[in-house]
């Protein structure tokens, strides 16, 4: 029965993940903007940001979801 289980989680996250890369796939990408910021990063390093803890928790997923998205946009270019 375990095994079952572990099975059908691991056909749901592939069908997940399979998911993710097609959207990614068709995503239209601001290229020179990416690179333009890719490029001050790797010349600037990561900027220091002293945030409030309040504002972070209140605005957490929209932080979380910038930062999974230039992730994406910076492994686009690191494969590109």
């Amino acid at each position: 029965m375990l095994i079952r289980k572990e099975r059908s989680q691991a056909v749901a996250d592939y069908e997940a993940l399979k998911a993710k890369a097609q959207i990614l796939a068709e995503k239209k990408w601001d290229l020179p903007a990416i690179e333009s910021r890719y490029r001050r990063l790797v010349s600037e390093g990561i900027p220091r940001k002293s945030l409030d803890r309040a504002d972070i928790l209140a605005r957490k997923q929209e932080i979380l979801d910038r930062v999974q998205g230039r992730g994406e946009e910076y492994e686009l270019l690191s494969h590109s």
